[in-house]
């Protein structure tokens, strides 16, 4: 306090060395792993809401934390469902490709491409229009 502190983290300190503590001090003493002594808890969100699914970070995963929900399960999902449409190439489908390069644009577009010696990236631009802006 005397250096100027305002608060104070308490991580991995048995609970009545915390007590002891926050007891002794005037600024607020935050508890990771601490107790519920201290003036408030911490945890990391990963920690807390079950995010990491991966073995290892389960072996790893603080003793003291305390796991409020098992989204990572639901996020696991999400992201399979995501690389799978990718692959499969159902996402980014017309829904969610709002951007559009047609007319005057789309031909000024390609003419630079070409005029630049892109030649490839000219066709590509001609071909793929038609089927992204439909």
């Amino acid at each position: 306090e005397d250096a100027g502190c305002f608060a104070l983290v308490l991580e991995c300190v048995p609970p009545r060395l915390a007590a002891a503590i926050t007891a002794e001090l005037t600024i607020p003493t935050i508890g990771i792993g601490a107790g519920p002594a201290c003036s408030g808890q911490v945890l990391v969100f990963h920690d807390l809401l079950g995010m990491m699914q991966h073995p290892h970070y389960r072996q790893v995963t603080p003793r003291f934390c305390k796991q409020f929900a098992h989204v990572g399960e639901v996020i696991h999902q999400g992201l399979a469902n995501f690389r799978r449409e990718v692959e499969e190439r159902q996402f980014p489908g017309p829904a969610h490709t709002p951007y559009k390069l047609e007319g005057e644009a789309l031909e000024a577009t390609v003419s630079k491409l070409e005029n630049s010696g892109l030649t490839r990236a000219a066709a590509a631009a001609k071909e793929w229009a038609p089927n992204t802006d439909a």
